[in-house]
């Protein structure tokens, strides 16, 4: 179980504040994640740590909720006058200076809260992503696990693939079969893009379907116990053709480069480059239009990041991260490798096993 009370504490002694005010609130902030992390609970609720103490209000609808995931807090009723609920707890606690991650809150609330207190409200970016970046072993194992959900589900619904089927199928047979495998739910909306769609790397599944001869790129993810799991393999339905095979392994030679270069202490701007000058050598460097890396948790995109030459976040251990060099042409389609792997001190583990070595052929 993972140790709340520690993580409250290292999050009061990186900010110089009085108290902080964690806010999860429908259509007023949305900070899921800090509330998940600091208390066990992800619903709707506030979390404001004063000095020692801890007061733990939750909304009305969910409070039954709060007191099953996090027993070891004392919630109660927040009013449904959220701002005037929050200013009246910050009053009676005499707080001279509140922090807030601005990040996650919106200027609404932030205005309605300030415009009740007689209290400094003092800005932060999102103080608790940055000490999240860094997983214990009850959140790496979670991510494990969503990752080995996610690779089985992925064998199981290729030997389904067939030429016909469109994109939005499969993409709620693997949802369905992520659930029926133990996920949580998904991680985020997957993507499944087949021939030309491919070369879009947020493409939505549609009603396009899938043709012999054509690249079928899966991007997906489970959730299991709140932390994410996010792995892309691409594969051709049927026979595929030399181009394509010669991008794959491009992107495959690059996807290596990038996973031996995740090493303690390495940056960024480092590991990117040793990806991306693969891709340039060979001749595609303007097809390969994002970022490296970047980190997985109770969200599938947080920090660090790795995006280009000015990227200053540098690899720690314990972070949990992804390599994903891709190459997208249009009118043709797009490869994307992607693994999530663990920064160690033996270099990294990949979390993400499923094969890779060929471009497999299926349907």
């Amino acid at each position: 179980m993972s140790d709340y009370r520690k993580r409250r504490d290292a999050l009061m002694d990186s900010i110089d504040v009085d108290a902080f005010a964690v806010i999860h609130l429908e259509g007023l902030a949305a900070d899921q994640p800090s509330m998940a992390y600091l208390t066990g609970y992800s619903g709707f609720g506030v979390l404001l740590l004063v000095h020692e103490e801890v007061l733990a209000p939750a909304s009305m609808t969910d409070i039954d909720q709060a007191r099953v995931d996090a027993p070891h807090l004392k919630w109660q009723v927040l009013d449904w006058n959220y701002a005037q609920s929050i200013a009246d707890v910050v009053s009676a606690q005499g707080i001279p200076r509140l922090g807030l991650a601005a990040r996650r809150i919106s200027l609404v609330m932030v205005k309605d809260v300030e415009g009740l207190v007689d209290t400094e409200i003092v800005p932060f970016d999102d103080p608790v992503a940055r000490l999240r970046q860094i997983k214990d072993e009850a959140e790496i194992a979670c991510i494990r696990e969503a990752t080995r959900v996610t690779q089985e589900t992925l064998k199981r619904l290729l030997a389904e693939v067939k030429v016909g089927m469109s994109e939005r199928q499969i993409a709620l047979r693997l949802e369905f079969l992520m659930q029926e495998m133990g996920a949580q739910s998904v991680a985020f909306d997957l993507i499944v893009a087949s021939g030309t769609n491919s070369a879009h790397p947020h493409h939505r599944p549609d009603d396009t379907p899938l043709q012999p001869g054509e690249l079928l790129l899966f991007d997906i993810g489970a959730r299991v116990g709140n932390y994410c799991s996010d792995i892309t393999r691409v594969v051709s339905v049927g026979t595929s053709s030399p181009r394509t095979k010669e991008i794959y392994d491009l992107v495959l030679r690059a996807n290596l480069s990038g996973v031996e270069a995740l090493v303690p202490g390495a940056s960024g701007s480092s590991v990117e480059a040793s990806a991306r000058a693969v891709i340039e050598e060979g001749g595609y460097g303007k097809h390969y239009t994002h970022g490296l890396s970047h980190g997985v948790g109770l969200e599938v995109h947080e920090l660090p990041f790795s995006s280009g030459p000015n990227t200053v976040d540098v690899y720690e251990l314990g972070m949990v991260v992804t390599v994903e060099p891709a190459i997208y042409v249009p009118g043709l389609g797009g490869v994307r490798i992607e693994d999530t792997g663990v920064v160690t001190e033996d270099g990294p583990e990949v979390l993400s096993t499923f094969s890779k070595e060929r471009l497999i052929e299926v349907g």
